[in-house]
């Protein structure tokens, strides 16, 4: 039995499953404890593994994502902002608008929040898995002109259009001189 572990535990190293064999011992233990199945275990020790890389797989999208903060609805005070919705803000981190194909517009003055919500639907998005991406209206389009001045303005738009959901920040600062701002998620 000691040599079979020896190998197990070698062979989990090898493979780098370090949760399966972080939690092997314990998982040994309640196998014994509660009479499960050499199936059982192994679902049991496998989920491990699957549960470290789903949440590291949540960590990656967000920060591919490009958030300018890692603030959520739950972060919001809707007291604070009582015209806003909020069972309309919680509907859209349902993602329900990106499969009816809508784009969601936030308008109003500075300090109201758009940001932060819009935030806020991009990281439930990325939570979800839905490639997301937050880049403030003037940095796109400098983006976009200087793609154009490197002949590489198509790869560019193919790199904006990859993503399910672009949420496109301070619209009319960059459109024109307004203390009005306007967010875009498309």
């Amino acid at each position: 039995m000691n040599s079979s572990y020896n190998k197990l535990v070698n062979n989990l190293e090898y493979l780098k499953l370090k949760q399966m064999l972080v939690h092997l011992d314990e998982t040994i233990d309640f196998m014994t404890n509660n009479q499960l199945s050499f199936t059982e275990t192994l679902i049991k020790l496998t989920d491990y593994e699957i549960d470290m890389k789903e949440v590291n797989m949540v960590k990656s999208m967000v920060k591919v994502g490009a958030f300018p903060h890692l603030k959520e609805v739950k972060d919001f005070d809707f007291d604070f902002q009582p015209t806003i919705n909020k069972q309309q803000i919680l509907d859209f981190t349902t993602l329900r608008f990106i499969e009816q194909k809508e784009n969601i517009v936030f308008l109003g003055t500075s300090g109201v929040g758009k940001t932060h919500l819009a935030t806020a639907i991009g990281i439930a998005a990325a939570k979800k898995r839905t490639s997301t991406y937050f880049i403030k209206c003037n940095d796109l389009i400098l983006n976009l002109k200087r793609a154009k001045l490197e002949n590489r303005l198509e790869n560019r738009l193919k790199h904006y259009a990859k993503y399910k959901l672009l949420i496109i920040d301070e619209l009319c600062k960059a459109s024109h001189n307004s203390s009005y701002g306007k967010l875009l998620i498309m």
